[in-house]
């Protein structure tokens, strides 16, 4: 019985396929470390008797959005110059180029994974860029949780209070004896104002909120004393936000940082090929450059409100990032040569 087997282009095997699991193994590195470093800054939170244990899920959901979207926009650079390093240092790469094939021509035989590198990273700053657009979601469900968690504690012990708190929203959801449940929030979202509620509806930016059964306790100013109110429902506005929005819409985010992912691998490959670049340091230098100058350069946009062609600095830098590196690691190796 003979078997066909299909013979893998001498392109992807040289160049494609080490690349692919290079940026994998890097992705998953990176996205491990960063997972747990999320989780280890959230467990003091986490970890406190008044929280309920099924606010960890959401918690941990938005941890490893964040860390995917970081992950997959540091490794398929990394990877990329990890992988041409190697072709660099075993001599393969001299022996291709001298039969007549470039380092263009080498890296465009890669095609197909550069395309994976866009999808896979457009994918996860997606998923991302769906709760960075709006922070009232996750704080929605968290609160949504809260509530059913503080319910079900009433449902075991109906004869004592109950109370779960709501970290990212500073609130806490009592539940007394024989009372539907209702919600406190901290004085510091509301300017020294205390609110309860049995219902609250954040807004997508978290700067203001419906409320049913509303009582709203005022702190004394120079006119007035304390007061308290009570409404049937209200609308909150001017409270402080849980936190910033994205400038950008979730697809235009997808779109920006999966072309400079993709770009970025692709030029940082092209680079340690043209200029032979040998050794892990520096090929790790050369591909971090881009990635690394791009996400500052988005997270400094992020802070305040950046019009959209301002984003445009996120991928030329990671496009010029490598191209810089990989002169400066030329002209480092060429003073390190003998005879130099």
């Amino acid at each position: 019985m003979s078997r066909s087997i299909v013979p893998i282009p001498p392109g992807l095997r040289l160049l494609a396929l080490p690349t692919c699991r290079d940026v994998a193994l890097v992705a998953a590195l990176v996205t491990s470390v960063s997972v747990a470093a999320g989780l280890v800054r959230s467990m003091p939170l986490l970890l406190a008797p008044s929280v309920p244990a099924r606010l960890g899920l959401p918690f941990a959901r938005a941890a490893l959005a964040v860390s995917l979207e970081v992950a997959l926009v540091l490794a398929p650079p990394l990877g990329a110059a990890l992988a041409a390093a190697r072709l660099v240092d075993r001599g393969e790469a001299r022996a291709v180029f001298a039969l007549g094939a470039s380092p263009r021509s080498l890296v465009a035989s890669a095609l197909p994974v550069w395309l994976l590198v866009f999808v896979l990273s457009a994918l996860a700053s997606l998923a991302w860029g769906l709760e960075a657009e709006a922070p009232g979601r996750l704080a929605s469900r968290l609160l949504a949780d809260g509530r059913a968690a503080c319910v079900d504690r009433a449902a075991r012990d109906p004869q004592v209070p109950h109370a779960a708190t709501v970290p990212m929203a500073e609130a806490t959801w009592i539940c007394l004896p024989g009372e539907p449940p209702r919600l406190v929030m901290s004085p510091s979202l509301l300017g020294g104002s205390a609110l309860a509620a049995r219902s609250i509806e954040l807004s997508a930016d978290t700067a203001s909120l419906v409320a049913d059964d509303l009582v709203l306790a005022l702190p004394s100013n120079e006119t007035t004393g304390p007061m308290t109110v009570r409404v049937a429902r209200a609308s909150v506005r001017g409270l402080l936000p849980l936190g910033r929005p994205s400038n950008l819409r979730a697809p235009v985010r997808a779109v920006l940082l999966g072309a400079t992912s993709a770009a970025s691998a692709l030029l940082t490959s092209l680079a340690v090929l043209a200029s032979s670049i040998r050794g892990r340091a520096l090929a790790l230098f050369v591909g971090l450059s881009g990635p690394a100058l791009a996400l500052l350069v988005l997270s400094a946009l992020e802070r305040e409100r950046s019009p959209l062609l301002a984003y445009g600095l996120v991928p030329a830098l990671g496009l010029l990032g490598p191209l810089l590196a990989a002169r400066f690691a030329r002209i480092l190796a060429s003073r390190r040569a003998p005879g130099a």
